[in-house]
């Protein structure tokens, strides 16, 4: 039986969330894909958020909201030469 986390919780999450830091003038060119990847890596079946952020180490990094449970086998370990996360589990909801 599924329990349902109260608004704003982060109890789902493997480990603590890291806080996003704004620049000055957006975001770096380096840390934007290329709208042609966006919608390839959109287009995989389960896949519903695709973004950069930045590992513990300061390293980029791509993650992808997977939302399916089971294998992710098929989803791609480096994109534009950038490591992979994955995370999910649960569909996005905007609340």
């Amino acid at each position: 039986m599924a329990t349902s986390l109260p608004p704003g919780s982060t109890d789902f999450l493997d480990s603590d969330p890291l806080p996003v830091l704004r620049q000055a003038g957006g975001l770096a060119a380096a840390d934007k894909l290329p709208q042609a990847v966006i919608d390839r890596l959109m287009g995989i079946a389960g896949v519903d958020g695709v973004w950069i952020e930045r590992d513990a180490g300061g390293q980029r990094v791509v993650v992808l909201h997977y939302t399916p449970k089971g294998s992710r086998a098929h989803l791609p370990a480096m994109v534009e030469g950038l490591p992979t996360r994955i995370v999910g589990g649960e569909p996005i909801r905007a609340l």
